[in-house]
């Protein structure tokens, strides 16, 4: 019955968004038979690349090089990144080559890309107990994307009576602006949900000094006021999520955040909104109950299905 261990080593822990990584791929047999490894598939979650000079045949016993690849990363491609493997293998046995089939890997790995330079945003966020379990994982996405965070009771802590001046400080000194529009109370007139009041004067502070503005907006939330007006005349764009798949909003920004990054970079907010549009956050399967462990270095195991 055929063994084998394949392992595999990246040359950097993280990479910068553009960086191309470079895997060495390595075959053990542990058992008594030739084998051939071919057709390795190295499967993320954004598209699957074909390891066509990966493999070959290895000896009883013999633990065997089979080469480097350099992975092109699409441009949009940034954070912890997923991916599992696929390949085939085949057995000498009985003076014949026998097709063991394809295997794939029982587990899932992530590789992480992040963005440079980093720049700094001003998140706009509730500080409730119930704001920080949406807005914590959120701001973690953003920061993904090679973005400092700053909060005005997170990050920065300052009495009471100093946070509107501080909150002004702070958002003068930041490139972008990012509110999260979680729900905060129920406006009387017209049953809808309305966000908490920072919100509505933290956008307007940035709006006023000419930063680029994005509102993160619970599903539930009908903005009105300010941020209103600037999302429906193209001043901020607003990305509409749900609060019980927050997985999705990986997806948004994987679409906003290279635009949103340039906008800063270049100050063009009319290209960014006419290349953009309204976007609708979603079309991200959730991993599921599989276990996500450190694909840097890792190795994986087979043997015949006999």
């Amino acid at each position: 019955m055929g063994s084998w261990i394949i392992r595999w080593n990246f040359d950097k822990p993280t990479y910068a968004l553009g960086e191309q990584p470079l895997v060495s791929f390595w075959l053990e047999n542990t058992g008594d038979t030739y084998l051939y490894l071919s057709n390795l598939e190295l499967n993320f979650d954004f598209g699957t690349y074909n390891l066509e000079n990966i493999g070959g045949m290895v000896s009883q016993r013999e633990n065997k090089f089979l080469g480097n690849v350099s992975l092109a990363l699409p441009i949009n491609v940034v954070g912890r990144k997923i991916f599992t493997f696929r390949y085939f293998m085949q057995e000498y046995s009985n003076d014949n080559w026998i097709d063991l089939g394809s295997y794939q890997s029982d587990k899932q790995y992530f590789l992480s890309v992040y963005p440079t330079p980093f720049y700094k945003v001003f998140v706009s966020r509730g500080l409730t107990l119930e704001d920080r379990a949406i807005g914590d994982s959120i701001a973690e996405l953003i920061r993904e994307w090679g973005f400092e965070t700053v909060t005005v009771g997170i990050e920065v802590k300052v009495p009471e009576e100093q946070v509107p001046i501080q909150t002004r400080e702070e958002i003068r000194r930041i490139d972008g602006a990012i509110a999260i529009a979680t729900p905060r109370f129920v406006d009387a007139l017209t049953g809808l949900w309305r966000t908490f009041e920072w919100c509505h004067n933290e956008i307007g502070i940035a709006f006023g000094i000419d930063k680029p503005l994005l509102i993160l907006k619970d599903r539930r939330v009908a903005l009105g006021g300010l941020p209103s007006y600037l999302t429906t005349y193209n001043q901020a764009l607003s990305v509409e999520f749900d609060p019980y798949n927050l997985e999705e909003v990986r997806a948004g920004l994987s679409t906003v955040m290279p635009g949103f990054r340039e906008w800063i970079e270049t100050g063009r907010k009319q290209k960014f909104f006419e290349s953009l549009g309204k976007v609708a956050v979603g079309g991200l399967a959730v991993a599921g109950a599989i276990a996500i462990i450190s694909g840097i270095i890792g190795a994986l195991s087979g043997r015949s299905k006999k």
